[in-house]
């Protein structure tokens, strides 16, 4: 068993071979090596995950998860192989400023996963226009346009789970 943290939040986490339990809750995955990253669907859920090179992997790097990137540390064992490596400071521990997100971008503000998306890239949206739901502790959230303007992009899919501060929607 190991603790992960990602985002600032932390898990409890084990692999058991082709199962993970996160915090109690047992998902299937299944792993497929790609050129340059792996495909990895996790309770359903499709990824696209890209990690540094073997000799760079422990806790403390940066993993791309959908091409947004999430700093992962984590103490204990995550499954078969050898014992991680002390942990590196993160940038925001270290005392640095975390990545800021891109402009015009729409974060979730509770982690959570995508119910539906209203929107699609090129739409043109008011101030309070629905953009997406987002379930978040039972409850279902409307994510609202903050402002005027285009979607420039879609970030998410119906189903992805998303953490706090994660990007949702770039409007332009």
């Amino acid at each position: 068993m190991a603790t992960v943290t990602i985002g600032g939040r932390k898990y409890e986490v084990e692999v058991r071979g082709d199962k993970v339990v996160v915090d109690g809750h047992e998902y299937p995955v299944k792993v497929r090596e790609e050129t340059g990253f792996a495909a990895v669907n996790a309770g359903g859920v499709a990824y696209r995950v890209q990690l540094p090179g073997a000799a760079e992997r422990q806790s403390g790097m940066i993993v791309e998860v959908d091409h947004r990137p999430f700093t992962f540390e984590y103490e204990g064992r995550l499954g078969g192989g050898p014992a991680p490596r002390e942990a590196r400071p993160s940038a925001a521990a270290a005392g640095g400023a975390p990545r800021a997100a891109a402009k015009g971008a729409v974060t979730a503000q509770i982690a959570g996963r995508v119910l539906s998306v209203k929107v699609t890239a090129g739409q043109a949206v008011a101030r309070g226009d629905v953009l997406l739901l987002l379930e978040a502790m039972k409850m279902e959230n409307e994510i609202k346009a903050p402002a005027d303007g285009v979607v420039k992009e879609i970030a998410v899919a119906e189903g992805t789970r998303v953490a706090e501060g994660e990007t949702l929607v770039i409007i332009e």
